[in-house]
C-alpha cells in the first residue's frame, strides 16, 4: 500500500510515520512517501551538539528535530525525497541490502549505476545518494531512507559539523561524500516521483482526516527541548579561544556544572542549570560563537 503524504512540515511528517507505523494496520507493505521543508534530522542516539551547526540552523529558523530510528544526521530539502517502508519485522531486521534493493532496482531500472554500501548507504558510482535507518515497534518494522535528488548541498554542509571538541558516548556520524541523483540523469523531481509510483505500483491509501488529527497529537513530543536537545547524552565540552576558556558539563540539555573564564577571570555562573542553547548565551556573541559552531 502506498501511502503519499501532502504536507511538507517536518514535524506533521515525523508524526505521520509514527502514527502510520504504530495505528495503521492495513495487513500489508506500507510505502510511505514525504518531503520535508529545510530541516536537520538527528539520530535517536547522538548528541545534537556534536552533529549540528546550531548558530546556523537557529539564524536561518532550520528545525532541528530527533527521529525514533538510529543512525547518523542528515538534512532535508524539498530537493530530497523521503521513503518509509512498514513491514512485519520478520526476516527484516538489520537486513539493510534487502529492504533497500526495491529501491536500489528502481534506480538501475532509470539506467543508473546504483548499488548497496556499507552497512546500510545507497551509492551511484562512488558518490552516496541515500542514508538507511530502522526501528522496531511490537512486531513491525519502520525501515526509511533519504534520495537526494537535487538537495541544496551547499547548506547541507553548512548544517552539519565536522569538528567536534565534545566528549561523549553518543553515535557519530560518518561523514561520506554525497550527490544529487540529478547529477546523473535528466529528469525533473516530479518526473522522478512519478516513476517512482508507477515502478512500484501500489494500491494507494489516501490518509483521512481522522488519520491526520491523530496524527498531529504525536508532534508535540517532536517540538520539544526535552526530546531534541535533552535525550543527548551527558558530555563534557572544552574549548580554548584566545580570550575564552571553557569547560562545562552537559545533562539532559542542561548545564550542571563548569566554568566560562575571560582572560583567565572566572565569568559569573547564569548560564549554570540552564538550557545549554545558543539563546543562553544572546548577550555574549564572541562566546556563542565559540560554543555553538
Amino acid at each position: 500500500m502506498l501511502i503519499i503524504s501532502p504536507f511538507t512540515d517536518p514535524y506533521k511528517n515525523l508524526a505521520l510515520e509514527e502514527y502510520i507505523l504504530k495505528n495503521l494496520v492495513l495487513n500489508e507493505t506500507i510505502l510511505f512517501l514525504w518531503q520535508n521543508d529545510s530541516s536537520v534530522i538527528i539520530g535517536r542516539n547522538q548528541n545534537i551538539y556534536e552533529e549540528v551547526n546550531l548558530l546556523y540552523t537557529k539564524e536561518h529558523a532550520i528545525p532541528v528535530i530527533r527521529r525514533k530510528s538510529g543512525g547518523g544526521t542528515v538534512y532535508h530539502d524539498l530537493g530530497n525525497i523521503n521513503y518509509s517502508v512498514i513491514a512485519d519485522k520478520t526476516g527484516y531486521v538489520k537486513a539493510y541490502e534487502k529492504l533497500t534493493k526495491p529501491v536500489v532496482d528502481f534506480l538501475i531500472s532509470l539506467g543508473l549505476e546504483a548499488h548497496f554500501f556499507g552497512k546500510s548507504d545507497i551509492y551511484i558510482g562512488n558518490t552516496k545518494i541515500s542514508g538507511n535507518a530502522q526501528y522496531l515497534f511490537g512486531n513491525r518494522i519502520l525501515h526509511h531512507g533519504t534520495l537526494l535528488f537535487n538537495s541544496n548541498l551547499e547548506t547541507l554542509n553548512l548544517v552539519l559539523k565536522n569538528k567536534q571538541a565534545i566528549s561523549s558516548t553518543s553515535v557519530k556520524s560518518n561523514r561520506a561524500l554525497v550527490g544529487n541523483i540529478s547529477d546523473y540523469i535528466n529528469l525533473s523531481l516530479t518526473d522522478f516521483k512519478n516513476k517512482m509510483i508507477n515502478y512500484f505500483n501500489m494500491p494507494i491509501y489516501t490518509l483521512t482526516e481522522l488519520d491526520i488529527a491523530k496524527a498531529t497529537l504525536l508532534m508535540n513530543a517532536y517540538q520539544s527541548y526535552e526530546w531534541n536537545y535533552g535525550e543527548s547524552p551527558t558530555f563534557n565540552i572544552h574549548k580554548e579561544s584566545n580570550h575564552y576558556s571553557v569547560n562545562l558539563t552537559i545533562e539532559k540539555g542542561i548545564i550542571v556544572a563548569g566554568l566560562i573564564a575571560y582572560n583567565n577571570r572566572p565569568l559569573d555562573q547564569p548560564y549554570l542549570n540552564k538550557p545549554f542553547h545558543p539563546d543562553t548565551f544572546s548577550d555574549y556573541l564572541a562566546l556563542k560563537n565559540i560554543l555553538f559552531e
